[in-house]
C-alpha cells in the first residue's frame, strides 16, 4: 500500500484511511480531476475561452445590461433571483482584466463548497466532454484552474477551479447582507416586491414572499382526483388551483405544452396556482391603489403603467379549500 500511497501522492492525489476496531476500516482515494473525463460548458469571456465543470452548474440566467438592476449588499455586486440573493463573481475581473460594454451578459448560477453564486460571462457556446490535462506549474500556481483542455475546436480551453474562484472573491453574502438590501428597499418608499401573472385577458400580483416556487408542469401530466384536479410532484400529490376559475377570468384557453403554476406553501401543506404565465416580478408602492370588490382580491393597483389585481392567497386558497389551515391533515396536500 505504500507504493500505491506514493503514487496517487505524487499525482496530487491523497488516500485516507478510517478504522474502527470490530466494525471495520474504510480506505479513500481522492484522484485529481486532471485524470477524468468530464462533461462541461465552455464560455467566454472578452476574447478568452474557458470551461466550467457541468457539474458545479445550477442554471443559466441572461440578463439584459442596459435594463437589468444589480443591487449591492455591502459593496458587493448580488442579483435578486426569484426573490432571494445571488452574490456575482465577475469572470473577467476575478482573473485580473475587465472587459467592459452594457451588452447582454450570462450568468452562470454555480454551487461550490456549499456557497452558491453567479458567475458572470459574456457567452455560454455549449456542452461538450472534455479530456483534463495536467497544468504547468506556472499556471497551477495561479490557483484558479482544475486543468486545461483541447476543445472540439481545436482551441485550448483552461478549465475553471469553481471552489477556488469562490473562495478567491470572498463570497460572505450572509443574512446580514441581506438584511441590508431589504431595509435599503424598505427605506426608499414603503414598496412590496409582487409576481405578476396572466390570467385570462386579467393580470394579477402575487406577493412575493408568499410564493415557494415556480414550476411548469407538462399538460399531459395533469390528472384528477375526485373533482379535483392534481398533479404528482416530487412523489407526492400535489392540488391545483385554477385562478382563472376562482376569480371567474374566463377567456380563451391557452392549450400550449406545459402549465405554469406558482406553489404556495403553509404550515407543511402545498398547493399550485395555476396561471396562464409569469409576466414579471415588479415593485409597488402603496399609492394609486383601490379596494377590490370581488373576493379573493385584495385591491386593485397600477404596476408597470397597467392596471393589475392584487390577489389575497389565503382568501383564496380557502374559497378553493376550506379545510386547507386546518390541523388535519389532507392526503391531497404535499410537503412543501
Amino acid at each position: 500500500m505504500d507504493v500505491v500511497k506514493t503514487n496517487i501522492e505524487n499525482i496530487g492525489g491523497a488516500v485516507s484511511v478510517d478504522s474502527t476496531p470490530g466494525e471495520g476500516t474504510v480506505w479513500r482515494l481522492t484522484i485529481p480531476l486532471t485524470l477524468a473525463i468530464i462533461q462541461a460548458l465552455t464560455v467566454d469571456c472578452g476574447d478568452q475561452r474557458y470551461v466550467v465543470p457541468q457539474v458545479a452548474v445550477l442554471e443559466l440566467v441572461f440578463i439584459d445590461g442596459n435594463t437589468t438592476k444589480v443591487e449591492y449588499a455591502s459593496g458587493a455586486p448580488v442579483y435578486r433571483l426569484r426573490g432571494k440573493l445571488l452574490p456575482l463573481v465577475r469572470l473577467d475581473r476575478a482573473l485580473g482584466f475587465e472587459v467592459g460594454g452594457d451588452q447582454g451578459v450570462y450568468i452562470m448560477v454555480l454551487q461550490a463548497d456549499g456557497r452558491r453564486f453567479g458567475l458572470v460571462v459574456d457567452r455560454v457556446l455549449n456542452t461538450e466532454e472534455v479530456v483534463v490535462k495536467a497544468l504547468s506549474t506556472r499556471l497551477k500556481d495561479i490557483g484558479l484552474y482544475a486543468g486545461a483542455t483541447i476543445l472540439g475546436d481545436g482551441k485550448v480551453g483552461l478549465i475553471l477551479d469553481v471552489p477556488a474562484l469562490a473562495r478567491r472573491s470572498h463570497l460572505a453574502v450572509d443574512s446580514e447582507r441581506e438584511n441590508v438590501v431589504e431595509k435599503r428597499g424598505q427605506a426608499a418608499g414603503g414598496t412590496e416586491r409582487l409576481l405578476v401573472t396572466a390570467v385570462g385577458e386579467r393580470r394579477v400580483a402575487i406577493p412575493l414572499d408568499t410564493v415557494t416556487r415556480l414550476e411548469e408542469f407538462p399538460r399531459d401530466r395533469l390528472e384528477h382526483a375526485g373533482s379535483r384536479e392534481v398533479v404528482q410532484y416530487r412523489g407526492q400529490i400535489l392540488p391545483l388551483v385554477r385562478l382563472s376559475h376562482l376569480l371567474g377570468a374566463y377567456g380563451e384557453e391557452l392549450e400550449g405544452d406545459t402549465v405554469s403554476v406558482v406553489v404556495y406553501s403553509e404550515g407543511g401543506k402545498s398547493v399550485a396556482l395555476v396561471v396562464d404565465r409569469i409576466v414579471d416580478i415588479a415593485e409597488n408602492s402603496t399609492t394609486a391603489r383601490r379596494e377590490a370588490e370581488e373576493d379573493g382580491l385584495v385591491g386593485t393597483a397600477v404596476i408597470q403603467q397597467r392596471v393589475t389585481e392584487l390577489l389575497d392567497v389565503r382568501r383564496a386558497i380557502l374559497a378553493a379549500d376550506p379545510n386547507f389551515y386546518s390541523d388535519s391533515m389532507d392526503d391531497m396536500l404535499v410537503e412543501a
